[in-house]
């Protein structure tokens, strides 16, 4: 439950206190019991605290305003040479870092880089009174260098340090107060035109080496030699990709993707004599972690988990079975917490015997609209299982109370399903074993695969949780898979629930369940089948923000055929079912908006055949078109097979507008921008707001009464003999005979 209190200048969000318990049955089996509490009102980390003090787990955000409660409260005005292609959100987003001051309680954060952000300005934000600062401006690019022959404008590298990809090397010194920074290349989306006045006087040689730069982050105090908000430059050290960590002892362990070296300041803050204290030769870097109850270094980096020890041998090498966030923290045991920037939890005990990884899924009471993976050193343990991290740029910081149990949430199947695919004979038949797996699954050949109690939660290849992949016509059957996107993964874009690719390929999807992905199945445009039996598709597009949520959506393909099947509210102006295919069948079906704001039931993109037979097609009042179908509204240069005639056959079936019908945007059935070779509506039931004739409406050189055979119209659900509260599943009660 997320309560928002008005009024207030932060508004605590308490999600739920949790009850988790663990189970010796299959992986993934494990139930979450959700109890909800009350929120109270608070503008700071101690007030957070106290409202998740009586609770066994939960989320808090510290939100410094109703409107702006990020850190886009505190950037600077945009800059034309600055700004480069992203802005200041880059600052979160653009493989940045962040420092935390554990004595203070306080984030410092730093980013840019690339093409995306040329501001190399500081952030911090204060988590005892729970707000943002911007300490300083974005330093004047009056400079420049060369890259590749790409000139671009740099600021003064000498004094200040220039917008870049700093990866984990972003440290807080404990022992001088102040901050260590190694940078990346320098921001280059400042190029220079002919028209620019860049003089020799303001070339810099070394403009895009890599140099390591010092920080005072105190407004009143001299630290370490260094006016309070000054930087100065300490080093030219070669570490791209930069890892950094601060043990006990104030020994600094700075360096890169590839080694880490031992490194003293000295009094004028220079670094030197650089020792090697790790030289990892598969290059893997990530963010690294000092682990205090093993006295370990830890560095995570995408699907591996390395731990040193304190002369810099390994001690273990772990291949995670996901890929995870720049989000490695410990609890007050010692376990092990990852957290992927959104609503997962990872958890792992590295002293158990028998080690598994669990996971924790807060699914809409979790850090909603947050970002996987990007910035490093954004996760810290304040003490006593509570933890701070950041999400976004468009939220504050969260406050997360972690449960004090070593066998909560659900475990991790440790099944290779992903490799059983891959080794399986062509044209055999697979039941996968059930469990939660932390990734996708891609299939390339012809199987008949049984995916009962397979739960994925990410997506493969950038497509879908399910990626699949056929050619020439061979048969790929999908049976008793359910596929949610509550799960964490495809949520955005055009990520689906299952994704079909393939020249001329042959799929059948039975028993399939798919809810919330941005859409629900798609496929490529390349020619084949598809068809779909016994399966239910609803919520598409829940999380989805921009960009359209269909439900099916078939590219050029051959045939589409669907079965005793729901297809229900999709949720972001979408199509109920969008088909590009030469043909599309319905049959005994349901297509219902419901409550939800989509655009047409049927898309018939690029015109063809459409037979609906014995099936509901409902349009819901939040609908954004007067049309309940369409045919061949796309231009032809959009259509791989060419802008086909319609021929239409709707039959035995039970259609309902709830939908107004104002005089002058009228509920029709079509909108027709094609030939017509065929067009039949008999034995139907329509349900239509006020007097509008539906069938009055002309198609070609007739009229859809011309065409039509025994259909009966209503002017409400009510007449029709149907539930008169609009947006209710009409049911198949009332198909005709």
């Amino acid at each position: 439950m997320r309560t928002t209190l008005l009024g207030a200048s932060l508004i605590i969000v308490v999600l739920l206190a949790m009850n988790l318990v663990g189970s010796d049955d299959l992986p993934g089996q494990t139930t979450q019991t959700v109890q909800s509490s009350d929120a109270q009102t608070g503008r700071n980390l101690a007030d957070c605290m106290a409202v998740l003090k009586d609770l066994d787990a939960g989320w808090c955000e510290l939100r410094v305003s109703q409107d702006n409660p990020g850190i886009g409260n505190v950037w600077p005005a945009k800059q034309r040479r600055i700004q480069h292609s992203l802005g200041p959100k880059a600052v979160l987003i653009a493989w940045s870092s962040a420092a935390w001051d554990s004595d203070n309680k306080t984030f410092y954060f730093m980013g840019g880089g690339g093409r995306d952000y040329g501001g190399n300005e500081v952030y911090r934000f204060s988590l005892t009174d729970g707000s943002w600062k911007r300490l300083t401006n974005p330093s004047p690019l009056d400079h420049w260098t060369t890259f590749k022959k790409r000139r671009f404008w740099i600021p003064d590298i000498r004094t200040v340090p220039p917008a870049s990809y700093i990866n984990d090397g972003l440290l807080f010194n404990r022992t001088t107060g102040t901050m260590i920074l190694l940078a990346g290349q320098p921001a280059n989306g400042a190029q220079i035109r002919d028209d620019d006045n860049a003089t020799q006087d303001t070339f810099l040689q070394d403009g895009s080496d890599l140099h390591q730069y010092e920080f005072n982050p105190s407004e009143s105090e001299t630290r370490n030699g260094l006016a309070p908000l000054s930087w100065r430059r300490i080093g030219d050290y070669t570490w791209p990709k930069a890892r950094s960590v601060q043990l006990p002892d104030g020994t600094l362990i700075l360096g890169s993707y590839e080694q880490l070296f031992k490194v003293n300041q000295d009094k004028n803050g220079q670094l030197q004599d650089p020792h090697l204290f790790h030289d990892d030769h598969k290059s893997r870097g990530g963010n690294a972690v000092y682990d205090s109850h093993r006295k370990w270094i830890w560095s995570v980096y995408l699907d591996s988990l390395v731990a040193l020890d304190s002369s810099g041998r390994i001690m273990l090498d772990i291949k995670l079975p996901m890929r995870t966030g720049k989000s490695l923290a410990f609890d007050q045991h010692g376990y092990i917490v990852i957290w992927d920037g959104t609503t997962r939890l990872f958890m792992f005990n590295p002293d158990d015997p028998s080690p598994v990884w669990r996971t924790i899924n807060w699914a809409e009471n979790g850090p909603y609209g947050g970002m996987k993976g990007r910035v490093y050193g954004k996760w810290v343990h304040l003490g006593n299982n509570y933890f701070a991290g950041i999400s976004s740029y468009n939220h504050g910081i969260w406050i997360y109370k972690h449960p004090d149990d070593s066998k909560l949430g659900r475990q991790l199947s440790d099944i290779n399903i992903q490799k059983i695919v891959d080794r399986a004979e062509e044209n055999s038949t697979l039941k996968l074993p059930a469990g939660l797996y932390p990734y996708g699954l891609r299939i390339d050949k012809p199987l008949t695969l049984d995916l009962e109690g397979v739960e994925l939660m990410e997506v493969s290849g950038s497509k879908g949780l399910l990626n699949i992949v056929s050619t020439d016509g061979s048969l790929v059957t999908i049976r008793n898979f359910e596929g949610n996107a509550e799960i964490g993964a495809a949520q955005t874009g055009n990520l689906a629930g299952i994704r079909i690719t393939g020249v001329n390929f042959n799929v059948s999807l039975e028993n399939v369940t798919i809810r919330k992905t941005a859409i629900g199945v798609m496929t490529d445009n390349r020619g084949g089948r598809l068809s779909i039996k016994d399966s239910v598709f609803e919520d598409i597009g829940y999380y989805k923000h921009k960009g359209l949520s269909h439900i099916i959506y078939a590219g050029a393909i051959d045939d589409l055929n669907i079965v005793n099947s729901r297809l229900q509210r999709s949720l972001h102006l979408g199509h109920l079912l969008k088909s590009r295919a030469k043909s599309t069948t319905v049959t005994n079906s349901q297509l219902l908006g419901l409550q939800s704001n989509h655009s047409r039931v049927i898309d018939l993109s690029c015109g063809g055949s459409l037979q609906v037979s014995s099936s509901v097609l409902q349009s819901s009042s939040l609908t954004d078109n007067q049309d309940l179908i369409s045919v061949g509204v796309e231009t032809p240069q959009n259509c791989r097979q060419g802008l086909l005639d319609g021929d239409i056959d709707i039959r035995d079936s039970l259609i309902v507008f709830d939908r107004d019908t104002p005089e002058a945007n009228k509920n029709r059935l079509f909108t027709w921008r094609t030939g017509l070779e065929h067009l039949s509506l008999s034995n139907n039931i329509i349900v239509s707001k006020g007097d509008n004739n539906l069938l009055e409406q002309e198609i070609g050189d007739s009229t859809i009464e011309e065409e039509s055979h025994n259909n009966t119209l209503f002017e409400s659900r009510q007449a029709a003999g149907l539930n008169p509260m609009p947006d209710i599943s009409p049911g198949f009660d009332l198909l005709p005979k």
